[in-house]
C-alpha cells in the first residue's frame, strides 16, 4: 500500500486554494474592465448629449441638426443608430429664445455590454440628460 506524506497532502491542498484563488481574481477582473466599459460609455453618451444640446439651442437649428449630430457622436462611439433613444422637447426651433431645453439619451446596457451575461450587477440603462438655455436671434 503506498503512503501519502505529509508533504504531497499540503501541495495537493495549495493546488486546489490557488485554483479557488485565481477563479476569484479573473472574476474580479472581468467585473472591473465591466465597470470600465460602463464608465466609457456613460462618458460618450454624455458627451453626444451635450453637444445634442448645444446644437438644439442654437437659433436656427431644427431637429434634424439635432438628431444628424447624435447619429455622428454615437457612430463614432459604436452605437448605431437602433440601439439608442434621443428625445426632444418637441420642435426645437419653435422653443423661445431663453427658455430652457432638455436633451436626452437612453441606450439600454445590453445593446453596449462588453461580454455576455455581466458578472456584476450593471444599471438597466445608461442615461444623460442636458438642460440649456435657447439662444435668440
Amino acid at each position: 500500500m503506498a503512503r501519502i506524506t505529509a508533504g504531497r497532502k499540503a501541495r495537493g491542498a495549495m493546488t486546489v486554494e490557488a485554483a479557488l484563488l485565481f477563479s476569484l481574481l479573473l472574476l474580479l477582473t472581468f467585473g472591473v474592465i465591466e465597470y470600465g466599459w460602463a464608465f466609457v460609455k456613460t462618458q460618450q453618451i454624455t458627451n453626444a448629449t451635450r453637444h445634442a444640446a448645444r446644437v438644439a439651442v442654437r437659433a436656427d437649428a431644427i431637429n434634424a441638426d439635432v438628431e444628424t449630430a447624435v447619429a455622428a457622436l454615437m457612430a463614432a462611439s459604436g452605437i448605431s443608430q437602433g440601439k439608442y433613444t434621443l428625445t426632444l422637447p418637441g420642435d426645437v426651433s419653435q422653443v423661445l429664445p431663453g427658455d430652457t431645453l432638455t436633451v436626452r439619451i437612453t441606450v439600454p446596457y445590453a445593446n453596449i455590454q462588453l461580454a455576455g451575461p455581466a458578472f456584476v450587477p450593471m444599471p438597466e440603462h445608461l442615461e444623460a440628460v442636458v438642460t440649456m438655455a435657447k439662444e435668440g436671434p
